[in-house]
């Protein structure tokens, strides 16, 4: 399971073991208590949702060397019973069962990888921005039941460009301008351009490659939806990022420029809030809060939306700077035959 950026986080309490300074050792875990973990992110623009439920652990041992266990923190599958439910005015109206998916990419780093276990939804699942959605996880050994709800975010306008616009012009030195209406139960906001293109090697093999100029987050004053956002740059730093991310084109090889994608990404208040908090301290004083939405366990489940506007490549003057222009002559682009 590959999402993008916006959005997927997990965490996990650790308890060490502290040794005294004779022979004698100090245990200091306490019993051990199942904490269920669960993080979830519905998006109506997807059509298949997933949620990460594991449990916390506890070991007498190195806790790095624990956690690159999965069955310490994992549950056995078998003992997990797992759904959505549908719910509109009140109502409860459909369920949808979550099954075990196997991932075989999760990257490196503390926990256990590349394999790991998540829970989805059937493909072709598609969830209505108008229903409140509630997970709920049933560990059957013991009858404890792990829950949460929310409320989706909803599809949204977008202002500027226009919906006519096929071509992107990032020539001149000239304030641009992304313009939209909020989205009905969003909050936190990102805008990311991509930029496709394409590397032809001096054998003639082709390979597309594409670059993110990621936007800095922005929040909505309300969720109500139809609240006036806007991001405002120059032109020209479209250049810069390609020159900072594009490598120079290799003796013999030929670079074209391809097609790109406005991708707007919108999360919850739930969302919003839990990135605050979870945030590095910016202060002398490192303690910090924490945040859950889960009933019976600890984590996040929230919703999402994820927005594009496709654009068929660069207007002319824009392709014309990306050949000669001062930032990107060295990268190598030229006219497609």
């Amino acid at each position: 399971m590959k999402r993008n950026n916006l959005f997927t986080a997990f965490f996990v309490l650790l308890t060490m073991v502290l040794l005294s300074s004779c022979a004698n050792k100090v245990d200091i875990n306490a019993d051990y208590k199942d904490i269920s973990i669960a993080y979830g992110l519905l998006d109506a623009s997807q059509t298949r949702h997933y949620v990460k439920f594991t449990k916390a652990f506890q070991t007498n041992n190195n806790v790095v060397v624990a956690a690159k266990d999965p069955s310490k923190s994992q549950y056995n599958p078998a003992d997990i019973e797992m759904w959505l439910e549908e719910y509109r005015n009140g109502s409860a109206i459909r369920r949808i069962n979550m099954d075990t998916l196997l991932i075989t990419d999760k990257d490196s780093g503390i926990f256990y990888y590349p394999n790991q276990i998540v829970y989805a939804t059937p493909e072709g699942t598609v969830l209505n921005q108008n229903s409140e959605y509630r997970f709920k996880a049933k560990i059957k050994s013991t009858g404890k039941i792990v829950e949460a709800s929310t409320n989706m975010v909803h599809d949204f306008s977008i202002v500027r460009p226009i919906s006519l616009a096929k071509y992107l012009d990032f020539s001149g030195n000239y304030m641009h301008t992304v313009e939209w209406r909020s989205a009905k139960n969003g909050k936190l906001y990102q805008l990311v351009i991509r930029f496709y293109y394409t590397d032809i090697s001096a054998s003639g093999i082709k390979t597309s490659h594409y670059v993110d100029w990621v936007f800095p987050q922005m929040k909505s004053q309300r969720t109500d939806g139809g609240e006036k956002m806007k991001y405002d740059f120059m032109g020209s730093s479209f250049y810069s990022i390609l020159k900072e991310k594009i490598p120079p084109a290799l003796s013999g090889q030929k670079r074209w420029a391809d097609s790109l994608y406005y991708i707007f990404e919108v999360a919850d208040e739930d969302f919003s809030v839990y990135m605050d908090v979870s945030a590095p301290a910016s202060s002398i004083v490192q303690e910090r809060p924490s945040y859950s939405n889960i009933s019976n366990g600890i984590g996040l489940f929230a919703s999402r939306y994820q927005k594009k506007r496709f654009f068929e490549g660069l207007m002319p003057q824009s392709l014309d700077t990306l050949y000669h222009g001062s930032k990107t002559y060295s990268l190598g682009f030229e006219k497609r035959p």
